[in-house]
């Protein structure tokens, strides 16, 4: 587990493997602490690109092992300075239709009519002999109930899985077009806001809700679904200081300010860890990121202050930390 590689960089302490980091990652987090609901933000610098392609390559095997939710985001494709490109990445990944219904199916349950596969009012009325309109109206109250008053959700979302639950029971109180354009909303899609209208949503989902609207579906997935959901994000790109000449650019690259718009919104994740619910966020970083005072984390000591281990073991890697090294040279610490 504490493998140590070399010596040289400051800010850090020793360096685990790739390897080793990973199984106590599936061990102590994925498998348990994610699991039950818990949520930690870790900061990992690899020491190579080889080194890089392994724990991206590796983290989404052990994920999925684990029956976890992989999100893998790349600042060279996702707008990492903008919190609603983070939230639309990991929306379009979520399986919505399964959530709803499974949140149907705990609702139903709650009013004492099980259902099986078939979650319909009139299927559930049928199957356990009662009125249709009665079941109607009982899983209605149930829903808002359990949706609207659950002011840990933001109200926007409430609303949103509010309607697709409704336009699963089929009783006509949401018709397909409704349900299209709020899952569109969900996910971050072109759609009219008129359309919205209907659902009391008025506003398209940007920088402003974005956070919420992420802290609310990390929130419903984990307790609806028990399962954990990983973010890998990384964050090469915004070493590159100077772009190539045009004929060679591919994706996205940052300016200064672009990079502490992204270190801010890696900040306030961190700062939102006791709102998140069954989530790893894991944000690679290049080593000269770590040391950079124009680029790198010196350049925003809001996150770097949150990440850096100033006390630490010279002979043992802690990998509880939240800033962890793996196969890359480390400071000879006095």
């Amino acid at each position: 587990m504490t493998d140590i590689r070399g010596s040289g960089l400051p800010l850090g302490g020793t360096g685990l493997t790739c390897e080793s980091y990973l199984e106590f990652l599936a061990a102590d987090y994925l498998a348990t602490y994610i699991r039950s609901g818990g949520a930690a933000v870790r900061f990992v610098v690899a020491g190579s690109d080889d080194v890089s392609r392994r724990w991206h390559a590796g983290l989404a095997e052990v994920a999925r092992a684990q029956d976890c939710l992989y999100v893998g985001l790349d600042a060279a494709e996702t707008k990492m300075a903008m919190i609603d490109q983070i939230y639309a990445t990991v929306a379009r990944q979520v399986d919505w239709e399964d959530l709803v219904r499974r949140t149907l199916r705990t609702a139903w349950a709650a009013v004492g009519l099980p259902a099986d596969e078939m979650l319909t009012v009139s299927a559930v009325a049928a199957r356990h002999d009662v009125d249709a309109p009665e079941a109607s109206r009982t899983i209605r109250r149930q829903l808002e109930t359990a949706l609207l008053g659950d002011t840990t959700l933001a109200r926007e979302f409430r609303l949103a899985v509010l309607r697709l639950c409704q336009a699963e029971l089929v009783t006509g109180d949401v018709i397909d077009v409704e349900k299209a354009a709020v899952l569109a909303w969900l996910r971050v899609e072109p759609v009219a806001l008129r359309a919205l209208r209907s659902a009391s949503i008025y506003s398209r989902v940007g920088r402003h809700n974005a956070r919420a609207l992420l802290l609310s579906l990390t929130a419903w997935r984990q307790r609806m679904s028990g399962s954990g959901l990983v973010i890998d994000i990384d964050l090469d790109r915004l070493a590159v200081a100077r772009r190539p000449p045009v004929e060679q650019r591919s994706g996205l690259y940052y300016t200064k300010a672009a990079i502490l718009d992204a270190y801010e919104v890696l900040r306030q994740l961190i700062d939102a860890a006791d709102a998140l619910r069954g989530v790893l966020i894991a944000v690679t970083l290049p080593p000269e990121l770590i040391t950079d005072e124009v680029r790198g984390l010196p350049a925003y000591s809001a996150l770097q202050l949150r990440i850096v281990d100033e006390v630490r073991d010279k002979r043992r890697a802690n990998p509880y930390a939240a800033l962890v090294r793996l196969e890359t040279r480390l400071e000879v610490v006095p």
